[in-house]
């Protein structure tokens, strides 16, 4: 299994370009930070809660948006404004 996923992920980092790569590395970099640090976000009361919280949200027919209406929506706040 561990193969199959090593390859997986080497097929999808040889498609990435640069900035792509940067952003996979700052989130690589977290995940080995955290379970350096012995962190599990399940066990962490407020990560927990937050997640139950959307959860209940959506199950109710709270509105969702997409990861790409998501990215859209945080794009447009970073952009520079014109004036």
């Amino acid at each position: 299994m561990s193969q199959v996923i090593d390859k997986k992920l080497h097929a999808a980092i040889d498609k990435l370009n640069a900035k792509q790569k940067k952003e996979l590395l700052v989130v690589v970099g977290n995940i080995l930070e955290e379970s350096e640090e012995g962190y599990d976000k399940w066990e962490d009361e407020s990560f927990v809660t937050e997640m139950e919280k959307r959860y209940t949200h959506y199950k109710n027919g709270g509105k969702m948006v997409t990861a790409k209406e998501a990215n859209s929506r945080i794009k447009k706040l970073l952009a520079p404004k014109n004036k």
